[in-house]
């Protein structure tokens, strides 16, 4: 089943703060931190799932492949099955509760269920508006989306409408998967693949993750004893299965709760600690130099916080240095041809616009982490060094060396460089430059409809006053023509005239958002320190396991209270 690590994590961290509780009554210390936290409401929140796509697409299917069951009910014509929204919890029976009429709870004794809820929903292009409006109340609180599209139709528009109207938050959450890939052979696949990859670019400017899939399949290779192991691969599902519990393992949302839980644990724990007597002075004086160790980590971690201001001063200038290349890009979009075009079809310039903004400000950021990142590995490398002898003297344990220990904090330092780039790009979005170019040419395009119309009025009357013979002579029809060119000529010059304002304007408005461009990424460079300087501190962890052993010989509290202390640093390194 999936995520098994975050669940095994989950239940551990529940029975340590049992146990911690219980710790905590015993000796008389503070347990406030835990019982403010709320913290069994959040350790049982199950994962919800959503399903979106076209009737027929196989929604349903999707989901009962998945868990091998028939949870969720499918048509065995042509005609949609699900009318309603249906939402798939756990119970001790099977039972339908009707929330509204496009909304139903659909119990069932199904143990995934309990970790995980399902929500089914009709189609895209379904007429309900009411149920339109439920799903887009659960897209926001779910953790994974799915958009499911049948293989003969994965460009179908109610979808891609449906999809492109999402925000980011749902977007990043979305997976794309495209059902009855054992309908079409390999080569079949492969082009849907492109399209879909293509069309995906164009509606929300990226392209998620997409997984092809066949679950009828994947249900026939469950319903025997043992599982169908040719039919499981033929269905496509194993890759999908392995995003779905990496995203279980990994999602930081989940993660997150579980870590402020874990601070929470870790308070009392320090609360309990407070209360313990007798403790041996030679302990206290050991624990006291590992304290030191780790606050020269502290100290060092926030020195390089601190350094933010030095080390991105010049991001500022390399962010409104974009607006070079980008200007060249938006005098091309903007120039007469493109213009008369955008009258036809529809204008993406300002999605052009933000996505070359984000690429380039997005690289320039992560080569920055990247050389920040090598840094960070240095000084962890020189501060080791140091540790080691004086642990060998002091507790005569013996410490590996850096490179042993850490395997050189690649995954750290990419992990930083991916944060920060990340950050990056949300921090582009959030400086909203797309909606007021949008306004801009939206204008612009009010403005030279007037004079290409006046143009083309006057044409056609000259054309007529010519055909008809209207007066004595053909003067009128020329004066006509010689107005219609010269509002031609006022198109020209004012299409090229408000392209010149727009690009100038841009400019401004990338003058204007630097400073908060680099102030939205403080934050994310701060805690990605932060959590290289917490990994780094993890190598301490014989040092302090070495300690704890002394104390559990001090008495039966102090054993309990050491036993917790390396489960939640355990946990803290599965976190």
């Amino acid at each position: 089943m999936f995520g098994e690590d975050y669940f095994k994590t989950r239940h551990r961290l529940t029975d340590v703060v049992l146990q911690v509780i219980e710790l905590a009554k015993k000796t008389e210390a503070d347990t406030k931190p835990l019982l403010e936290s709320d913290f069994t409401k959040g350790l049982s929140n199950p994962f919800l799932f959503t399903v979106c796509g076209e009737p027929n697409a196989g929604k349903s299917t999707l989901f009962n492949g998945l868990f091998g069951k028939d949870v969720c009910e499918v048509n065995v014509d042509n005609t949609p099955k699900v009318n309603r929204v249906q939402w798939y919890r756990n119970d001790g029976r099977a039972y339908d509760k009707e929330v509204t009429p496009v909304l139903q709870e659909c119990y069932r004794p199904v143990d995934f269920l309990t970790n995980f809820h399902l929500v089914d929903t009709p189609g895209t292009s379904s007429t309900e508006n009411e149920c339109s409006q439920v799903t887009q109340r659960f897209l926001p609180v779910a953790d994974l989306v799915f958009w499911v599209f049948p293989a003969s139709n994965p460009w179908a528009a109610a979808t891609w409408d449906f999809i492109s109207k999402q925000d980011i938050e749902v977007l990043d959450k979305s997976i794309l998967i495209i059902q009855k890939r054992d309908l079409h052979d390999e080569q079949d696949i492969s082009i849907i693949l492109g399209h879909v990859s293509d069309l995906a670019k164009k509606r929300i400017g990226f392209v998620p993750p997409i997984f092809t899939v066949s679950g009828k399949k994947a249900v026939e290779s469950k319903q025997g004893k043992a599982l169908d192991k040719g039919l499981w691969q033929e269905s496509g599902f194993p890759n999908l299965e392995q995003h779905i519990a990496d995203f279980v393992k990994n999602s930081s949302v989940r993660r997150q709760l579980l870590v402020n839980i874990h601070h929470a644990t870790e308070q009392v724990m320090r609360n309990i600690e407070e209360t313990v007597e007798n403790r041996s002075r030679l302990l206290e004086s050991n624990e006291g130099f590992l304290y030191d160790i780790e606050a020269e980590v502290d100290q060092e971690r926030d020195k390089q916080s601190s350094d933010f201001a030095g080390k991105f001063s010049n991001m500022r200038e390399a962010f409104v240095s974009q607006s070079v290349p980008l200007r060249t890009v938006t005098k091309r979009q903007l120039s007469v041809f493109p213009t008369l075009k955008s009258f036809f079809s529809t204008e993406n310039v300002s999605k052009l616009i933000e996505s070359s903004l984000i690429a380039s400000v997005k690289s320039a950021v992560e080569e920055q982490a990247e050389d920040d990142g090598k840094h960070f590995v240095g000084e962890c490398r020189r501060h080791w060094e140091t540790v080691r002898p004086r642990v060998k003297e002091r507790l005569a344990v013996s410490l590996q060396d850096f490179d042993t220990e850490t395997s050189g904090f690649e995954e750290a330092r990419e992990r930083f460089v991916t944060r920060m780039g990340r950050a990056a790009r949300q921090a582009v979005v959030n400086l909203r430059i797309r909606s007021g170019f949008d306004m801009q040419l939206a204008d612009r395009r009010v403005h030279l409809r007037k004079w290409l119309y006046g143009a083309l009025l006057l044409l056609m009357l000259s054309g007529i006053s010519g055909a008809m013979r209207l007066g004595p002579d053909p003067y009128p029809a020329f004066v006509l023509l010689a107005l219609s060119l010269g509002c031609l000529a006022g198109f020209v010059l004012r299409t090229l005239a408000t392209r010149m304002e727009i690009t100038n304007s841009f400019d401004e408005r990338l003058q204007d958002s630097r400073i908060a461009f680099t102030d939205a990424l403080e934050d994310d460079y701060r805690e990605g320190v932060r959590d290289f300087y917490v990994e780094y501190g993890r190598l301490l962890g014989s040092v302090r396991k070495n300690i704890s052993d002394a104390k559990m010989d001090l008495q039966p509290n102090l054993v309990q209270w050491n036993g917790l202390f390396l489960q939640l640093k355990e946990i803290e390194q599965e976190l």
